[in-house]
């Protein structure tokens, strides 16, 4: 694990000064130093350092924002985003303390629905239960691409650190369907990105469907972590709900039989996602506290939502499927696919979880701690990268974990070993499973997302010098004074 340099935010400023001038911009009820406030903006159920901010604010509008970050840039005080807590990764754990930004109290609202283009123009701190019910109560058509996390999940800030989604196999992960942003950045000017950069001071609410064919300067914002800038518009694309839906259950009685099984599925073009998991997390998805798999059992399943237009659309897809099974069967494979509705019926409506997205598998939360090494994989390494870390669960003695989806019609994967423990007592033990894990599958090509600090010191190790000279020109020149969300990258 790497360590945090400390800084000395109040180098050229008091801490009395700074309060007083964060009462000035957003109102004595709206700012906190107090201990007991600022301690849930502290950690989060990670393993990585808690770090207490210096102070917590809630904006409501772009001017408090501005001003904020016109007198932070004098004095070189941090600040960091925040929308809803459910963070795994570190990211807005304040490693050099600062300001902490929370988004989720104020700027929240779904400003626009657009029908005819199908999109969602979103501040930072709606929620993924909030825009699901805003959408089956107006605009039942329609749908989103959620993840499989609790409905109090940010969706912006999903969609910024490319989250994974319910519709993977079709669209990809959740930045590829960004078609606008608005961001202030350290300079203080407001910046629309996309077909909504037309206008000067406001963007008209149907201007906000396309990111192309302009430079594409989203790029400066994906993934960055909030480093460069403060989003506070985002336009998500959403999709017509279809009116059939079918989804299956698939069972893997081979190690490694899930891979080729992912990416032949992939490119048929028949599923809006596949979901497989080890067994021991299909188990907890319907309510199985602490899962073993017993002798005999299939060590993976997977969840393949399936949807269409029409009885014979669905019924072609099914064909296509159970033809892929088969072929794979024959080479070898031993894959058996059931109607997951009629499978559901032998537990509780908890087997619907996954499709009844957002949801919480309380299972996996009831411990104090819970991480992951979340990676884009390529598919060809699945096998490599099933058989390895499974070498590693057994030699640690811990429960394999495993999470894996084939992404946007097969151009790639995502291997996702999970971690759940209780802290100040086996942490240590899964601290270093999940270290051994993340060199294999950073050493067999894995690119790792929501990425805490640690993990992108041993990236540094292997990247392209050019790159990293780039990267850091890129956030020099968009954040000289380094006082967004500083030490993410291991800036």
């Amino acid at each position: 694990m790497t360590t945090t340099n400390q800084r000395n935010v109040f180098e050229k400023i008091s801490k009395d000064n700074v309060y007083s001038k964060l009462v000035e911009i957003f109102g004595k009820d709206y700012v906190t130093d107090k201990k007991v406030d600022l301690y849930p903006y502290s950690q989060d159920m990670t393993e990585n350092k808690p770090h207490m901010p210096d102070f917590v604010v809630i904006p409501q509008n772009n001017e408090q924002l501005v001003e904020l970050i016109n007198f932070c840039n004098e004095f070189s005080i941090p600040i960091v985003p925040y929308t809803t807590g459910n963070n795994v990764g570190g990211l807005t754990i304040p490693d050099y303390g600062g300001i902490v930004v929370d988004f989720g109290k104020k700027m929240n609202k779904i400003l626009h629905i657009d029908d005819n283009m199908m999109y969602a123009l979103l501040e930072p701190g709606v929620t993924f239960g909030q825009l699901k019910k805003h959408l089956e109560e107006h605009y039942p058509h329609l749908r989103y691409s959620f993840p499989n996390a609790p409905p109090y999940s940010g969706v912006v800030g999903n969609v910024l650190l490319s989250g994974m989604t319910n519709l993977a196999a079709k669209i990809g992960s959740m930045a590829d369907s960004i078609n606008g942003l608005e961001v202030i950045t350290a300079d203080g000017n407001v910046a629309r990105i996309g077909s909504c950069f037309y206008g000067k001071d406001k963007a008209e609410d149907d201007s906000w469907w396309c990111r192309y064919p302009m430079p594409d300067l989203l790029g400066l914002f994906v993934n960055f972590q909030g480093m460069t800038g403060l989003v506070t518009k985002c336009a998500v694309q959403l999709w017509p709900k279809e009116p059939i839906e079918k989804p299956q259950l698939v069972v893997f009685f081979g190690l490694t039989d899930l891979a080729p099984f992912l990416r032949e599925v992939g490119r048929a073009d028949i599923v809006n996602d596949v979901a497989a998991f080890s067994v021991e997390v299909a188990k907890m998805e319907v309510g199985i506290p602490e899962p073993v798999r017993y002798p005999e059992e299939p060590p993976y399943t997977a969840v393949v939502p399936m949807s269409a237009k029409t009885e014979n659309q669905m019924n072609a897809k099914l064909e296509i499927l159970n033809d892929i099974i088969e072929k794979l069967n024959n080479a070898g494979t031993n894959i058996h696919v059931i109607d997951y509705k009629e499978f559901a019926k032998l537990f509780n409506l908890k087997a619907l979880n996954i499709f009844n997205l957002p949801s919480q598998i309380l299972s996996l939360h009831e411990y104090s701690g819970l991480t992951w090494f979340g990676a884009y994989a390529p598919s060809h390494k699945f096998e490599e990268l099933i058989e390895k870390t499974d070498e590693l669960y057994r030699k640690h003695g811990v429960p394999p974990f495993n999470y894996l989806k084939i992404m946007k019609g097969g151009h790639y994967g995502i291997f996702r070993p999970i971690f759940r423990f209780k802290k100040f007592k086996d942490q240590d033990k899964i601290v270093k499973l999940l270290e051994e894990i993340a060199d294999v599958c950073i050493d067999l090509g894995c690119i790792p997302y929501k990425t805490p600090s640690w993990i992108t010191a041993k990236l540094r190790e292997k990247i392209n010098p050019g790159w990293i000279a780039l990267f850091e020109k890129v956030k020099h020149c968009m954040d000289p004074n380094n006082i967004f969300n500083p030490g993410r990258w291991n800036t």
